[in-house]
């Protein structure tokens, strides 16, 4: 299986995802993902050291800054 095939089988789900040279973690439903592994995360929150930091809605991220993504259960 294709990594963009597996991800496509968390939409609807929370995950977390990792950024590049972040310390944070998001966390939000996945909405989409494309080809090039752009993700569209709706009621997305930010997180540092396991602590709440801000709620940002609706977000799209670049999948070439994208490190990990992974189903959330918390």
């Amino acid at each position: 299986m294709f990594p963009t095939q597996m991800i496509k089988t968390l939409i609807g789900k929370t995950v977390k995802v990792e950024l590049k040279c972040e310390e944070n973690i998001l966390v939000g439903e996945l909405e989409s993902v494309d080809n090039y592994m752009n993700l569209h995360l709706n009621n997305t929150i930010e997180y540092k050291n396991g602590e709440k930091i801000v709620k940002l809605g609706n977000v799209v991220l670049r999948g070439n800054n994208i490190v990990l993504i992974q189903p959330y259960e918390g």
